[in-house]
């Protein structure tokens, strides 16, 4: 599998896999005492790309998680569960953008369609996951879906489609609202550590600081001022 497909990150303890469906990123995270667990954070829609990496590492899937319920980041989650038993975790307001799926994968032309998982809903802001040797905390960031979240773990922030490294994630879909997006973004800025490592949903990686350096796009975003 070439390196454009699945990018080794952090000493080898997570890998990137860049789906071909919108290019959505899909990341596997392994357990720091190197058990052989990982877990496996927004499953694209390439289910077989995502199968392979998994299968490449020698790592097994103990829970799924997922940022948001768009069809890009939650298209493989009813294969994996089924696959290998695990729960597949999404904040609870996210649980309708999720049904959408396939009306939304129409829209797009994408002729496939997807099943869904029985998802573990949660319900609350900071709401946390122990799995794989880690402890990943949920923190709500509406906007770009109603039930956006940033999954916090151990200096990373899986930040799905609401933080991008180098430019905003600005779209007409249903659900997403631009001055909602821009307070939780304001909300999390104010309490997230600089260093930081940001993995978006679509694109590269960069740190907090990195990002308010260098990100012009999101800083013209976030001076825009609110209508009254």
């Amino acid at each position: 599998m070439s390196k454009s497909v699945v990018e080794t990150l952090l000493g080898g303890a997570l890998k990137r896999i860049t789906n071909h469906e919108l290019h959505s990123n899909t990341y596997l995270l392994a357990d720091p005492q190197q058990s052989g667990a990982c877990v496996v954070v927004d499953p694209g829609l390439d289910r077989e790309r995502v199968e392979a990496a998994i299968a490449d590492s020698g790592w097994t899937p103990m829970a799924v998680l997922c940022t948001h319920g768009h069809f890009d980041h939650v298209g493989s989650t009813a294969a994996l569960q089924e696959r290998f038993g695990v729960p597949v975790y999404l904040r609870a307001q996210d649980q309708k953008t999720a049904k959408l799926s396939n009306f939304l994968m129409a829209a797009f032309k994408i002729k496939a369609r997807i099943a869904l998982p029985e998802f573990t809903l949660l319900a609350d802001d900071g709401a946390s996951v122990d799995v794989a040797g880690r402890h990943f905390t949920f923190h709500a960031l509406p906007g770009h879906t109603p039930g956006s979240a940033g999954i916090e773990v151990d200096g990373l922030l899986f930040s799905g489609d609401s933080l991008y490294a180098r430019r905003t994630a600005l779209s007409k879909l249903p659900g997403e609202d631009h001055d909602q997006l821009r307070a939780s973004l304001k909300a999390l800025f104010a309490w997230i550590p600089g260093d930081t490592l940001v993995l978006p949903g679509h694109g590269g990686t960069a740190t907090i600081d990195q990002i308010h350096a260098g990100n012009e796009e999101l800083r013209a975003f976030m001076a825009a001022a609110v209508p009254a």
